[in-house]
């Protein structure tokens, strides 16, 4: 049985973790201060690095009935989410496009590689449909900000 398959909490909790994304991205739409914008940043490194660590766990350890290609396989998986952390420090030298630009790809590809886990299939379908609306509502939020970003005011 999965571990998140015993408790709605798990799923109350990653939908509370959207009301920062949206509020910081309604703040900027109204006010365009620079601190909504640097704190959507803060708040958006802080939780793509968080579902980065909840997927590390179990993909560093792997069953001890699986064969020696699916460990590696899960090994190889694991690697491939702690690339989308390594970039993180550099980001500070980045534009702030590119800084929302990376993260909204960070979040689709956490999404493509957790759903290729073998773990995946032992989540339950709640969670699995929680973790796609979820990305999506931050994708859109990140482009938002990004569209904001990106405008030239109408002289």
């Amino acid at each position: 049985m999965s571990r998140l398959s015993t408790s709605s909490h798990h799923i109350t909790l990653g939908y509370l973790g959207l009301v920062p994304f949206l509020l910081f991205t309604g703040g900027y739409f109204i006010a365009e201060t620079d601190w909504l914008l640097q704190a959507f940043i803060f708040y958006s490194i802080s939780i793509v690095s968080f579902v980065a660590g909840s997927m590390w766990q179990p993909s560093t350890h792997p069953q001890s009935s699986q064969d020696s290609t699916q460990q590696e396989q899960t090994q190889g998986q694991a690697w491939l989410v702690v690339l989308v952390t390594l970039a993180m420090p550099v980001l500070v030298f980045a534009p702030t496009w590119a800084q929302l630009a990376y993260l909204a790809a960070a979040y689709v590809w956490l999404l493509v590689l957790e759903r290729s886990l073998l773990s995946w299939q032992s989540l339950s379908a709640d969670y699995q449909k929680m973790r796609g609306k979820i990305t999506a509502v931050v994708l859109v939020c990140h482009l938002f900000m990004l569209a904001l970003v990106a405008h030239i005011p109408v002289s």
